[in-house]
Order: structure tokens, then C-alpha cells, then sequence
């Protein structure tokens, strides 16, 4: 186990070191010599061939590792850290760390299967957390490097934060639209009803074959023109939309061609012989589709429809190019409104990157929790678990004394000395 943590440890500072490497070529605030930059790549190289060198059959790879270790402290205090003190202590507790285990794991020099055996012990979602973990402090060290105002992101928090609002409202509206014009138009896709064949497959073809921006501004300026030039006053006032509603129409309309093919799909999904037995038991279409077929075919359609939710929720930034007022604006406006006023568009937009991510998590984290649920009943258990727990909740009762299916036969052993036959009550003598 200590050979192993410190060939993460090894591998993760290799990996830091070259993902800051870009950064002090490419960034003009830090005048570093060419040659300290070749060293330092050099050195973070190192790290990781000596780290993986710890995981071959070599039994001197320690030693190989403890040079690199050393070596890369004693440059880096030499160098008083490359652009300042903070990198050479941070560089230094790594090494620290290392060789100390490096010294106490030399006995596993040489044997990966005994570092693949430890690595085995360690439970995945401490191994998960722990990768996560790394990815945000290498996020956090790369944001405080490019000089972000953090007391103005703490003080527009807030404001760009209630667009999470509008958001929310674009999408939720739009997903109830699409949902309704999808169940149709899966519907018409599957009618021998030319009409409505006819009808469902020109909305699919359109809406999936012009962009999503498109679209939206055929919505939000067409339409008017279209009722000025009918010289209708009424009509006008009915297709003038704001751009919040021009933004969920336009987001249902196109999404719904998508959920098509999905219902579309999941109900195709059902097997024939459920619409059969529907019609043996007299059934009409409507209570055919209502009481059999869609309440199948739902658990097909929940996921994809929930990943296209997380991705309308996303695309609500395109109703921001409609020109859409503070009040009503969503995360990415008003991080573009407040970013361009302050002249702090990096900070605004990452707030806004911030935000998007959260709700996606939220929902990926709710729609996880419904297709599980939707899945009970067709995903098989274990038998048994290592623990003994669970063992005989998915098999079905057998009568007394039966074998259940999955559960092997218990081996029945002979006694050659003369005594009865283990499991039998009847006595009896001597196998010949």
C-alpha cells in the first residue's frame, strides 16, 4: 500500500507539473528563463516515468524514484520555486511524502501483483473521490494563477444566480410542449393515416433540419411580419411575442421533433404480443396505447428524454441572442450584461459555467434515481451477496426440502469408517 501511494503521488505531481508547463510559456506575467522551463519539464517527465517504473517487476525502481524525488526538492529550493516560494513548498511536501513512503513500502520493489492486490483492497468510490479531488485542486491552482477578481464574482454571484430562474422556467416549458407534440407525432409516424403520416413527418423533417437559432428568430421577427402584412391589427398583437415566449415555443417545437423518434422508438419497443392480448381482451386504440403500450414503453423513453431535457436546459443560452431584457434574462444574458458593464466578462462567464454545470448535476443526479426506479422489475439481483445478505429475495419459494433454482445442491459426503451417510436419518452400515 505504500508503494502505491506513493506512485500516485509521484504520477499526480508529474501530471500537475506538465499541465502548469503551457501556462508558464504561454502566459507574459511570469518571466522565466527558457532553460528553468526545460528543467522543470524535464523533471515532471521524470516523475512519471518513476512512478510508473513502480508498478513493473524491477526491484530498483525504489531507488530510481527516491532520486527523482530528491532531485526535483532540491532544484526546485535551489530555483527558490519557478515563479515563487509557493510552488518549491508545495513541491517539497509532495517529495517529502513520497520518500517517506517509498522507504516504508521497499520491501514491495519488484512486485505489482502485490500493489494490484493492495489497489484491489481500496474501495472505487474512494478511489472516485479521490480522482475528483485531484481534478478541482488542479482547477484551483489553474484559477489562481490567471488573476480573477473574486470579490467582484462574490459580489455578482447573486445577480447572475437568479437567472437560474429563467432558465429553469425556459426549459420546463418547453420540455411540456415538446413532451405533447412528440407522444403526437410518434403517433402519426405510426398511423396508416396518410394525413397524419403525412403531417408528423414534415413538423420531424423541418424542425431537425433547420438550426435551433434559426428557428428562434423565425418565431421572434417573422411572425410579426407576417400578421403586418396580412394587415391584421389582431393577429399582429397575437404573433408579437416577447422573446421569454418566443423562446419556449421555439425550444418545444424543435426538441419535440427529437422526442419523436424517442417515443417513436419506445413504442416500437413494445412486443406485438401486448397489443395482441389488448385487442383478445377488446380493447379500443385509445385504451390499447393508454393502458399497455405507454406504460412499456416508458421505461425506454425516460432516459433519452431526460438527456435531451439536460440538453434544452443548456441550449435556453441561444434565447439570449433575441435581445432579452435584464428582468427577464436567463444565466448566460445576465452574465453577459453584467461581464460587458464591468468589463469582467472572464469572472461573469464562469459564474454562469458554474451554475449551468449545478443544475445539470442536480437533474443528472434526479433522472439517475427515476430510471432505477423505472427499472425494478426487469434488472435481475444477485442471489447472494459476499456478506450473506439479500441471498433469497429474487428466488422464487420452493416446497420443503426442494432445491431452488441457482442455489447449488450441498455435496454429500460418505463416511468410509462405517457411520451413517451425513443428511440421511435412516442408519446403515458400511458402504461395500
Amino acid at each position: 500500500m505504500f508503494q502505491l501511494v506513493a506512485a500516485w503521488l509521484l504520477l499526480t505531481q508529474g501530471a500537475l507539473a506538465l499541465i502548469f508547463l503551457p501556462i508558464l510559456s504561454l502566459t507574459p506575467d511570469f518571466d522565466v528563463p527558457v532553460g528553468d522551463i526545460g528543467t522543470f519539464g524535464a523533471l515532471a517527465v521524470a516523475c512519471m516515468i518513476a512512478g510508473g517504473l513502480l508498478y513493473t517487476k524491477l526491484r530498483w525502481s525504489v531507488w530510481i524514484a527516491v532520486i527523482v524525488s530528491l532531485a526535483t526538492a532540491g532544484w526546485l529550493v535551489s530555483d527558490k520555486g519557478l515563479t515563487s516560494w509557493a510552488e518549491a513548498y508545495i513541491g517539497v511536501g509532495f517529495v517529502v511524502l513520497e520518500v517517506a513512503f517509498l522507504l516504508l513500502g521497499r520491501h514491495a520493489a519488484g512486485k505489482p501483483e502485490a500493489m494490484a492486490l493492495s489497489s484491489a483492497h481500496v474501495p472505487f468510490r474512494l478511489k472516485l473521490t479521490l480522482v475528483w479531488i485531484g481534478i478541482f485542486f488542479v482547477l484551483a491552482l489553474f484559477l489562481s494563477q490567471i488573476g480573477l477578481d473574486w470579490r467582484w464574482m462574490g459580489d455578482n454571484f447573486s445577480i447572475i444566480a437568479k437567472g437560474a430562474i429563467y432558465t429553469l422556467a425556459l426549459a420546463v416549458g418547453a420540455i411540456v410542449i415538446a413532451v405533447v407534440l412528440a407522444l403526437l407525432g410518434a403517433l402519426g409516424r405510426l398511423s396508416k393515416n396518410p394525413v397524419a403520416f403525412g403531417i408528423s413527418g414534415f413538423y420531424t423533417s423541418f424542425f431537425r433540419g433547420t438550426p435551433l437559432i434559426v428557428q428562434l428568430f423565425l418565431i421572434y421577427v417573422a411572425l410579426p411580419q407576417i400578421g403586418a402584412s396580412l394587415g391584421s391589427r389582431a393577429l399582429l398583437n397575437v404573433l408579437a411575442l416577447s422573446a421569454f415566449q418566443a423562446g419556449i415555443i421555439g425550444l418545444g417545437l424543435n426538441y419535440g421533433a427529437y422526442i419523436t423518434e424517442i417515443f417513436r422508438a419506445g413504442i416500437q419497443s413494445v412486443g406485438h404480443g401486448q397489443a395482441e392480448a389488448a385487442d383478445a381482451l377488446g380493447m379500443s386504440y385509445a385504451q390499447r396505447m393508454r393502458r399497455v403500450v405507454l406504460p412499456q414503453a416508458t421505461r425506454v423513453i425516460i432516459p433519452p428524454t431526460g438527456n435531451d431535457f439536460i440538453a434544452m436546459m443548456k441550449d435556453t443560452a441561444l434565447v439570449a441572442f433575441l435581445g432579452v431584457v435584464l428582468e427577464q434574462a436567463d444565466l448566460f444574458r445576465r452574465a453577459q450584461l453584467i461581464g460587458n458593464q464591468d468589463l469582467k466578462r472572464l469572472e461573469s462567464l464562469i459564474i454562469a459555467a458554474g451554475m449551468y454545470w449545478a443544475l445539470t448535476a442536480i437533474f443528472t443526479f434526479f433522472q439517475m434515481k427515476l430510471e432505477r426506479r423505472m427499472s425494478a422489475g426487469y434488472v435481475r439481483g444477485e442471489a447472494q451477496t459476499a456478506t450473506g445478505r439479500k441471498r433469497t429475495q429474487f428466488l422464487p419459494a420452493g416446497p420443503p426440502g426442494a432445491v431452488q433454482p441457482g442455489v447449488a445442491e450441498p455435496d454429500i459426503e460418505l463416511d468410509l469408517r462405517g457411520g451413517n451417510v451425513p443428511g440421511h436419518e435412516h442408519g446403515g452400515g458400511t458402504p461395500r
